[in-house]
């Protein structure tokens, strides 16, 4: 397991989860949050704790089209 503690790997897991999400809705926090099963004050305040940028996100989600 590397010395790697379980609430980082959750950790990891919940931002990969929270930003594939993101991606798939088109940036559309709303929708991310009902994709989850939480509600959006859950997914934003997860989203800050994780650091995620969304406008980041919504932008390269734009360029792959």
């Amino acid at each position: 397991l590397d010395n790697v503690s379980i609430d980082n790997r959750l950790g990891e897991i919940e931002k990969g989860l929270i930003i594939e999400a993101i991606n798939r809705t088109g940036g559309v926090q709303v929708r991310a949050a009902e994709l989850l099963g939480i509600n959006q004050r859950s997914l934003w305040h997860r989203i800050k704790k994780h650091g995620i940028d969304v406008a980041a996100l919504k932008q390269s989600t734009k360029n792959v089209d």
